[in-house]
């Protein structure tokens, strides 16, 4: 299933490169393994009906066992292009392919916004308090789930992010192409090849993006851990949490990135995905507002990476240019109710996103009367 972008996409997208901030996603690596692993996890599963995990084997044609997988994350490197992925990988990395390749005022049906919106909800924007919009260590300022209203018309989805409605539409457009037995592309075909393979991939990349914690707040970047001193020039805590471990172009740091593979494999043993409604929607919401709580280790992470003064409601001084990886990955706090580090976050929040793409893959196969 070969698939190629054009020239005039990769110009564009370069074009945006040169202007755009720094790539705010899950890395292309990370979306394109997990969204592998998820699939593998359906084939290897003896419930899996024979039927589904016929097409996943054919939609997956990069499957790797588990040594592959793991030698791929300590030894690929992939960045912004997709390279060596094809089918359910390969449409898993392209939601942010099209964010950065789309000029601004393009819109996406039928939401009204930017590919990009549909990647996060800023969950602040909707406290009843308007005082309260905005990011607090003690979490305080975190909504709760009923003030979150189901009307995509309320004016404050399109500035807070749209997340919850795309994975609703994402999930919608797979089980319609499942029913109608569109598995897999077919090349040449015009107007343009609606598939499930492309929309199971499409639909993963947005339920992985909601396991990451930064896709669900204000303050996408920490920032509130850092004294907006003359010149404040903000460290990109978004891209140590994502793609700086497995993926950086400028530094490498294997010990850790083979402590976070032990660590993830344990993490995919034990049941993380513990949101178990089968609406799509309020699940989303559910899992948006579980990740929030991971914000405050994170802060305190990049306070002690960057040797930030200070304490989390009064940072102080002047932080350091030289990100410290080791403090950043083994700071610890309380998360879900366990004290872990930074690197035991990532992988629960990354075995989570496994985890749930599967179950929803195998909903959407059940709804479409496979």
């Amino acid at each position: 299933m070969p698939h190629r972008l054009s020239r005039w996409f990769f110009a564009g997208m370069l074009i945006s490169l040169s202007t755009a901030a720094p790539v705010l996603v899950w890395s292309v690596k990370e979306h394109i393994q997990l969204t592998r692993m998820a699939a593998e996890r359906l084939v290897a599963d003896p419930t899996t009906p024979p039927a589904m995990k016929a097409w996943l084997q054919a939609a997956n044609p990069g499957a790797l066992d588990e040594a592959g997988e793991r030698d791929y994350l300590l030894t690929r490197h992939i960045g912004l292009i997709p390279r060596g992925a094809d089918g359910l990988p390969y449409w898993g990395a392209m939601p942010d392919l099209i964010s950065l390749g789309d000029p601004p005022d393009r819109t996406v049906d039928p939401f009204g916004v930017p590919e990009k919106h549909l990647h996060y909800l800023d969950l602040e924007f909707f406290n009843p308090d308007a005082a309260k919009r905005s990011y607090a260590d003690d979490l305080s300022h975190k909504p709760r789930l009923e003030d979150f209203p189901r009307d995509i018309t309320d004016a404050r989805w399109k500035r807070a992010g749209m997340l919850p409605w795309r994975v609703e539409q994402a999930y919608a457009e797979l089980v319609a192409n499942l029913k109608q037995g569109r598995l897999d592309d077919k090349p040449g075909q015009l107007p343009r090849d609606e598939h499930a393979c492309k929309w199971a991939g499409m639909l993963a990349h947005y339920v992985e993006d909601n396991t990451q914690p930064h896709h669900a707040t204000v303050d996408f970047q920490s920032h509130a851990y850092f004294a907006r001193a003359a010149g404040f020039r903000a460290p990109n805590i978004h891209w140590d949490v994502e793609g700086r471990l497995v993926d950086d172009d400028t530094a490498d740091y294997p010990a850790l990135r083979a402590e976070y593979w032990a660590l993830l494999a344990k993490a995919l043993v034990e049941p993380q995905d513990t949101v178990q409604t089968k609406d799509l929607w309020k699940g989303s919401m559910e899992v948006s507002l579980m990740s929030y709580d991971a914000l405050p280790l994170i802060g305190r992470a990049a306070m002690a990476a960057y040797k930030q003064g200070g304490t989390p409601e009064k940072p102080e001084g002047h932080f350091s240019d030289q990100f410290d990886a080791d403090a950043f990955f083994h700071t610890k706090g309380t998360y879900r109710g366990k004290e872990m580090t930074v690197l035991e976050m990532k992988a629960i929040q990354q075995a989570w996103a496994i985890q749930r793409v599967a179950r929803i893959w195998r909903q959407a196969w059940e709804d479409a009367g496979k």
